[in-house]
């Protein structure tokens, strides 16, 4: 069997040492000068980032609203495949498809085929269901299935406690997605947001001690890294940053710019997990869903 997302993921983390994850988010209202916003524009922004950011990331996450907005779905493949084919690394589309059936299906093949990505986002809403047509591509592939994000108004649904469960929302749709795997099926991961990173302890239990784990939150939402990465510690996680990396410039030099700040986190998580490792972690006390 080929190697699986999660095989290569880990031994790109250990090559590079880095957690990094950097999404590619261009914003037209955070927009450099000297640059065209056109489809062409933005491939030739996110390209440049790619190439100045590489060295310090163990994975990219092209966010496809940006790119949709102004019909740039081809120019975002196009990145999908210079980052895969020039630099060797993983692509996560974050799309957060979330639907059935047929269109399920084909938000799939959209994901793996058209644009080429290994790993997608999705949500899980309307049932797990809604997850079936994504695991069949197998384990090359991945899906990181919305758990708690990192926004402001997650709370209003994520942590409700559905009756007749103890625990909020997130924890269900988390135990039930990750249940899913087997060794045929894509990896099976979640999203949870650094800006709640008490609610990674919730998860003790009720999730695999490996789960794959894609945590923004970092950055421009001001997440807590240091407690993030001492209550993920066991998991295998990545920590994204969009904002905060590609668009710390709006002059000419965006892309150097981006390239320190990139190896800023990746030292910052680096630095931080030393501090971690050091720790001992208390026994989790969170009510088991299983």
């Amino acid at each position: 069997m080929s190697e699986s997302f999660e095989q290569r993921l880990r031994e790109i983390q250990h090559e590079r040492q880095s957690h990094v994850c950097i999404g590619i988010d261009p914003d037209d209202e955070k927009w450099p000068e000297g640059v065209d916003y056109s489809p062409g524009g933005l491939l030739n922004f996110a390209t440049r980032i790619v190439e100045a950011t590489a060295k310090f990331a163990c994975v990219f996450k092209p966010n496809l609203g940006f790119w949709a907005a102004i019909g740039a779905e081809n120019e975002l493949a196009k990145l999908i495949r210079f980052i895969k084919h020039e630099h060797g690394l993983p692509v996560i589309l974050d799309a957060k498809y979330g639907d059935i059936g047929r269109t399920a299906e084909k938000y799939a093949r959209a994901a793996f085929e058209r644009y080429g990505a290994d790993a997608v986002t999705v949500n899980a809403y309307l049932g797990t269901d809604t997850l079936v047509p994504f695991l069949k591509w197998g384990p090359k592939h991945a899906i990181l299935v919305l758990s708690h994000t990192s926004n402001e108004g997650a709370r209003e649904f994520q942590e409700a406690q559905p009756h007749p469960f103890n625990v909020g929302l997130f924890v269900i749709i988390a135990a039930a997605a990750t249940k899913l795997k087997t060794s045929e099926t894509a990896a099976v991961g979640i999203v949870m947001g650094a800006t709640f990173p008490d609610q990674l302890k919730e998860l003790d239990g009720n999730v695999p001690d490996d789960c794959l784990m894609l945590i923004p939150g970092i950055g421009t939402q001001k997440g807590d890294l240091k407690k993030t990465l001492t209550n993920a510690g066991k998991y295998l996680y990545v920590i994204n940053s969009s904002s905060g990396i590609i668009h710390a410039s709006r002059g000419r030099d965006f892309a150097e710019v981006a390239a320190k700040k990139a190896e800023e986190l990746r030292d910052q998580i680096n630095k931080a997990l030393v501090v971690v490792s050091a720790q001992s972690i208390a026994p989790s006390s969170s009510p088991s869903y299983l």
